[in-house]
């Protein structure tokens, strides 16, 4: 028996409906007191971004805490998401260091694609400039500034780009500073650089987070390329150097149409370091240069 026209358009329309539906249902976050896989119950969320959600949660078993990140991208669909779940873990699997959130586990839940790591403790720097409204002397930047590095250089030693060095996954635990969040981590191409490569370039179509008309300040930190985290580190001691910079100066400089290098009282030194790390000047090509710069710097502010 043939199905009358009218009734297969119902159930074209009907199915449509269905599915999208169910791909808002799982659009929605997990609510406080979830328990996801049996496992996992959910205390908060502690963030989200353009590819996933993360949760702080409690295992059932033991109670220990863990961050349970859903990857989820805005765009791309699920073809994205399975590509950015595997490229997350694999990075946090092959990464082993104390000032990096430990990779436990990664699951499929409900059609999600799911997994667990280490919760870092910490106030993020975004947290403590703007929220806690806390002042770093350029001596306390640049100390902080070269233990990222540290970081960073170790990441690129192992083939590896951070991409999203910012004050929201930077944090800090008394003397301890942390990088999280390896969502737009990606490897290195062979021979440890892809200069001048706009981002993107090297990764899947679905996967380029950087479209032609995007401003020039993001495509040179999501660039596959070490210089992009440098770029990154640049803005994040913008950041902490203007935490001393006061209300008065600002409004002053704003009459001025000033730029950093006018408005910031800094060692010459930092100034070129700047320069650099922003590449208005020659850039960087390893984290181990930055890092002797630094030293040099510190030594003059100190003596």
């Amino acid at each position: 028996m043939r199905m009358p026209k009218r009734f297969k358009h119902l159930y074209t329309y009907l199915h449509k409906c269905f599915g999208k539906s169910l791909r808002s249902m799982r659009g929605l976050p997990f609510r406080k007191g979830a328990v996801i896989a049996g496992t996992y119950k959910i205390m908060k969320k502690l963030g989200a971004g353009s590819f996933g959600v993360a949760y702080l949660a409690l295992k059932t078993d033991n109670g220990q805490q863990v961050v349970l990140k859903r990857v989820a991208p805005v765009r791309g669909g699920k073809k994205r998401a399975e590509y950015i779940f595997g490229q997350e873990t694999a990075m946090l699997r092959q990464l082993r260091h104390p000032d990096i959130p430990a990779f436990y586990k990664a699951f499929r839940w409900r059609g999600e694609f799911c997994f667990t790591m280490e919760y870092v403790r910490g106030s993020s720097l975004d947290v403590l400039l703007f929220r806690e409204e806390r002042a770093f002397s350029e001596k306390e930047a640049l100390l902080l500034i070269r233990r990222l590095l540290e970081l960073a250089g170790m990441l690129h030693g192992q083939g590896i780009v951070h991409r999203d060095i910012s004050i929201a996954n930077v944090l800090l635990d008394g003397d301890r500073l942390k990088l999280i969040d390896f969502g737009l981590a990606r490897a290195l191409s062979s021979g440890g650089a892809a200069s001048d490569s706009p981002a993107g370039e090297h990764l899947p179509r679905w996967d380029a987070d950087v479209d032609d008309d995007d401003p020039s300040e993001k495509k040179f930190r999501r660039a596959v390329h070490v210089t992009g985290d440098f770029y990154a580190a640049g803005h994040l001691l913008l950041f902490l150097l203007y935490s001393t910079y006061s209300a008065e100066d600002e409004s002053l400089a704003e009459g001025a149409g000033l730029s950093w290098e006018k408005e910031l009282l800094l060692h010459p030194g930092t100034k070129k370091l700047l320069r650099r790390l922003l590449l208005t000047e020659q850039p960087y090509e390893h984290a181990s240069e930055i890092q002797s710069e630094i030293d040099g710097i510190l030594a003059e502010l100190e003596g």
